[in-house]
């Protein structure tokens, strides 16, 4: 019983804390949860989950197979670079624009779930943020990379991510006001962070 409890409280923690500071996924759950309401907040952090899901299985089961076979991982290398590139210009121009309500306006989510699923299909450092802490975890003797520890464990990281985005979409007004900075510059802050993880990404790659 110790075991599943271990493995469910380690994925929890490292998830929980892991996305606690300013990052691609916490920002833009504060920005829905300020412009759409609490409860799109929390459908945005559900839609985050079911890729979470599908990334925490690759970075721990496919581990193995992804760094046997470098091209592979080179494609999706070049392809979040572009990506990446993309989003770090439309974040830059919706910042050139101003922090209007007009602005506010035209920035327009119709379903919080699915721009959840979208943020955190496209975000490029999931699977290594799951890939380095499980083998750091793994070679403490905290966590084993078998079932059905895994899927424990992944539950518990999956839920450690949906309870913090949950926290913040309740108190998103409170939180935004005490970081009036990235509140006020959000725009630029999300551009340059999609941009320095994309130069990240390159310099990695020509390593």
């Amino acid at each position: 019983m110790w075991e599943i409890i271990r493995h469910f409280l380690a994925g929890f923690i490292i998830t929980f804390i892991g996305i606690a500071p300013p990052g691609i996924i916490s920002l833009t759950g504060l920005k829905v949860s300020v412009e759409k309401g609490k409860k799109a907040g929390i459908w945005y952090a559900a839609g985050v989950m079911i890729p979470d899901i599908v990334q925490a299985h690759i970075a721990i089961l496919g581990a193995d197979y992804i760094l046997s076979n470098p091209h592979i991982l080179d494609w999706l290398r070049r392809a979040a670079v572009l990506i990446l590139l993309i989003m770090a210009y439309t974040s830059y121009m919706q910042a050139k624009k101003g922090i209007k309500k007009s602005a506010v306006t035209r920035f327009n989510i119709r379903n919080p779930f699915i721009y959840g699923l979208f943020i955190s299909t496209i975000n490029p450092m999931a699977i290594p943020f799951y890939f380095i802490y499980s083998s750091m975890l793994k070679y403490a003797g905290i966590i084993r990379f078998e079932e059905p520890y895994v899927s424990i464990y992944i539950a518990g990281a999956v839920l450690g991510a949906f309870t913090l985005l949950s926290i913040y979409a309740i108190y998103a007004k409170k939180i935004i006001g005490k970081i009036a900075f990235i509140a006020k510059n959000f725009y630029y802050i999300l551009s340059m962070l999609f941009f320095l993880i994309a130069v990240g990404i390159l310099i990695s790659m020509i390593k």
